[in-house]
């Protein structure tokens, strides 16, 4: 599998977000295919109180993806799976380095 299809698979997912509206605030996506960074950000006003708050960001560094933040209560590395991205190509960057050492040993014993 190559890069150019592993954004086309994050694209696709995060822009499913974008659906998540609420009265006081919007979703957008911000996708940079060159740093291959790629986020969903809530943004708006809650009465006199600024909304703008990351809820997911991916990255793709050299063949992995990187769940590097995932504030909502979606398994996204499971959606990232039954999209197409091997489990072996997704790293989760929200877990300490010592918990995703300890992963990386697990999957290569299986």
């Amino acid at each position: 599998m190559n890069l150019t299809h592993y954004k086309t698979i994050i694209k696709t997912l995060l822009s499913e977000y974008e659906k998540r509206q609420t009265d006081w605030s919007t979703v957008e996506t911000v996708f940079d295919d060159v740093q291959m960074r790629y986020l969903v950000l809530r943004v708006g006003w809650h009465d006199q109180s600024r909304i703008h708050f990351c809820l997911v960001h991916i990255d793709i560094q050299d063949d992995m993806v990187i769940v590097q933040a995932n504030n909502t209560e979606d398994e996204l590395d499971e959606e990232l799976v039954a999209l197409g991205i091997p489990r072996d190509k997704i790293g989760l960057g929200i877990l300490p380095p010592i918990v995703q050492a300890q992963l990386k040993q697990r999957q290569a014993a299986q």
